[in-house]
């Protein structure tokens, strides 16, 4: 059995805005995603909230902005830790990152149903080291 066994996840919230000031050009658009996570552990069960902000209803040179959040929700056994891993890197890393797949696919669902702009497909990244530079 895992230290950290993934039991479920569920949608907080999923949201798209097409942006009205959004000003058609030739230029390319360039995404930037804000990710961010919030962690409440109780006993040994975990709760890690995954959030990510894509585009902008302010910026005039991005067509929209999607929003995501997704709870996961995530056993932790402390008999099963041979490695004695740290419980707080464990889950920073390794939950978030089985978190990260499904709010890309979220991301990517909103963003294709829009039936204006092509869908946006969020990059595949290492989601631990992006938050981690966020938070230097």
């Amino acid at each position: 059995m895992a230290v950290l066994e993934f039991a479920n996840y569920r949608v907080k919230n999923m949201s798209y805005q097409r942006n009205e000031k959004y000003k058609i050009n030739d230029e390319k658009i360039i995404m930037n995603p804000q990710v961010s996570r919030k962690i409440n552990v109780d006993k040994n069960r975990i709760y890690v909230t995954l959030s990510v902000v894509v585009g902008s209803i302010e910026d005039e040179k991005l067509p929209f902005q999607v929003t995501c959040s997704v709870i996961g929700t995530f056993d932790y056994r402390p008999k099963e830790d041979e490695s004695e891993i740290d419980l707080d890197q464990l889950v920073r890393v390794n939950a978030v990152a089985i978190l990260y797949p499904y709010v890309r696919s979220i991301i990517t669902m909103l963003t294709a149903t829009s039936n204006e702009y092509p869908s946006y497909i969020m990059p595949t990244i290492n989601v631990s080291k992006v938050l981690a530079s966020q938070e230097e």
